[in-house]
């Protein structure tokens, strides 16, 4: 239809037989008024759809900075500092260990992310006491999937152990470790799995083919955010010559934005695991480039409301 012309395909009547001009206009004027109406229709309704599917592309949030047995998911964003001291006190048997580690993650991108362990350990054995520097850990993590429609965050990522720096508090040589971690929005809930296999490669001077070992490793991590106190529960397994068991509740709790602290309690449950245990948690992120409102932007992104 050619709107204010005649219609296509219909003969010309003369002139004589036209219509008056004032009822000629106002038959004119209703196919462009319809074609006006269906227009704003359509336009008012569109906005919808591109807003669920924005929402559905942004990445997802995560509930928590970091677990106390898993390895989390979610990466630092680019730029972001992120500090965390992880002491721990464990009782086995007569023996009784005591290690504050000191963690850094540096975002190099939004799914790169790079971070390194300084631990430092006190054991008491019945030969007396140790203490000096542990395992220094390297790790490089990069996130493949984390998207908020599915609900879902996939990364993978791989550890470097160096030499412990005391005997009798880590290794003697070097270990390498893969992982995998992934976490799933089912509701209000987030189960957190991740799984790892440790190499143990040998020590300078000793036989590779006698002392390389491989352990795998899987935990898994039932967090349930409840505003800024998220409880959680973890289960992890190791199996070496035996299978290891260990189960940490515990709870943790955003007090302002970018600072997390946490508490949880260690139950060995089979294998050569501690008998008993208390690890804390002290998280801060800090952002090393962008304004106040960017920060502002990841503190409202950096865990569920």
């Amino acid at each position: 239809m050619s709107v204010g012309g005649q219609p296509a395909g219909r003969a010309l009547r003369p002139p004589a037989a036209r219509e008056p001009a004032a009822r000629t206009s106002a038959r004119r004027a209703r196919p462009r008024a319809s074609l006006v109406s269906l227009l704003v229709a359509s336009t008012a309704a569109a906005p919808a759809e591109p807003e669920r599917t924005e929402a559905e592309d942004e990445p997802a949030r995560p509930p928590i900075e970091e677990l106390f047995l898993g390895e989390t998911a979610f990466p630092q964003e680019a730029l972001e500092l992120q500090i965390t001291s992880a002491p721990r006190w464990e009782r086995d048997g007569r023996q009784v260990g005591f290690r504050i580690p000191l963690l850094l993650e540096l975002g190099i991108t939004d799914r790169l992310q790079l971070g390194g362990e300084l631990p430092l350990e006190l054991a008491r054995e019945e030969s007396g006491v140790v203490a000096g520097l542990g395992s220094v850990e390297l790790e490089a993590l990069y996130n493949l999937v984390n998207e908020r429609g599915l609900g879902l965050a996939l990364s993978a990522g791989l550890g470097a152990g160096l030499p412990a720096g005391a005997r009798g508090l880590g290794a003697p040589g070097y270990t390498l470790e893969p992982f995998v971690s992934l976490d799933k929005a089912i509701g209000g809930v987030h189960v957190g799995i991740s799984a790892s296999a440790e190499i143990r490669l040998p020590a300078a001077g000793r036989d590779a083919r006698e002392d390389t070992e491989l352990s795998p490793g899987a935990s898994v991590g039932v967090i349930l955010p409840l505003g800024d106190v998220v409880p959680t529960l973890e289960l992890a397994a190791e199996l070496e010559d035996t299978t290891s068991l260990l189960v940490a509740p515990g709870v943790l709790w955003h007090p302002a934005r970018g600072l997390e602290l946490g508490a949880a309690l260690e139950l060995g449950l089979a294998g050569e695991t501690p008998d008993a245990g208390l690890m804390l948690l002290f998280t801060r992120e800090i952002e090393l480039a962008g304004d106040g409102d960017d920060h502002v932007k990841h503190a409202s992104r950096s865990r569920s409301p």
